[in-house]
């Protein structure tokens, strides 16, 4: 069976990251699982450091993971829900559970920050974009209309889109039944004539709307405001250590300026 992954801190960001996935699951008819990742901690002292016992930390991980899913089986009688905790590597954890089932996508939860500390913490949600073997949605703490009728996909006009990485993507949209526009920013420093005038997606020839902004964010924002989107996707694509240690990518910058849920669909 298909499923929704949703993971969370318990924060209240996290969980309403879990209810749109609950919301997202009924829509596809899918089978939502809950995750937790729960951390042991380590104690410095004069003998260097160790661990402690991570026993207590399970118990409250696993206590506060169930209270959460009966409380949204209540609320989504129609799908299944189920849950694990378990302790370990965010993107490790996920990778193998991606492997073991038919993921349709991860969710996870973005908690409103100021602009500093957007870009020295950033969130789980935007890292693991791109480099888990499924779209990730990024939902914003401050969404709570959880719709899905009308999406907008960005594409760059400068390199050639593969069929492979909108495989997923298509299969999405038809199964939502959504409604999707094509968007591609312009940018001053963008050289040279736009290269797509249409992408096929499910079939569809789909003409490419441009706007012209000084950066992604922005042009996304601009061209969302009033329009009745309900989700932005964006093609995550794979960079170097070097580069994720000195840039954003275009996926972290959307995320962070979007007040709709941003799915980062893997490269």
């Amino acid at each position: 069976m298909k499923t929704i992954i949703a993971g969370t801190d318990f924060t209240a960001s996290s969980i309403n990251a879990c209810k749109y996935a609950a919301f997202l699951a009924e829509k596809l008819e899918c089978k939502l699982v809950l995750f937790n990742l729960f951390e042991a901690p380590i104690i410095h002292s004069n003998v260097g450091l160790y661990g402690i016992s991570y026993t207590g930390q399970k118990s409250e991980s696993h206590k506060q993971t169930k209270h959460l899913t009966d409380q949204l089986q209540r609320q989504f009688p129609k799908i299944k829900i189920d849950y694990f905790s378990t302790f370990g590597g965010i993107q490790i954890e996920l990778e193998k559970f991606v492997k073991a089932h038919q993921v349709e996508a991860a969710v996870m939860g973005l908690a409103t920050k100021d602009k500093i500390s957007k870009f020295i913490y950033g969130s789980r949600g935007v890292n693991l974009a791109g480099k888990i073997d499924c779209p990730v949605i990024i939902v914003p703490s401050n969404y709570k209309k959880h719709a899905l009728s009308k999406v907008l996909l960005t594409v760059d006009n400068s390199e050639k889109l593969h069929k492979s990485s909108l495989k997923g993507f298509e299969k999405f949209i038809i199964h939502s039944k959504s409604k999707l526009k094509i968007l591609h920013v312009r940018t001053s420093d963008e050289f040279g004539s736009t290269q797509l005038k249409a992408v096929k997606i499910a079939d569809k020839a789909l003409a490419i709307d441009i706007i012209k902004s000084k950066d992604l964010q922005s042009g996304v924002k601009k061209f969302c405001a009033g329009a009745g989107f309900d989700l932005v996707a964006v093609i995550s694509k794979k960079h170097s250590a070097f580069y994720n240690l000195f840039f954003e990518s275009h996926t972290k910058k959307v995320a962070f300026a979007s007040k709709l849920p941003v799915m980062a669909i893997h490269e």
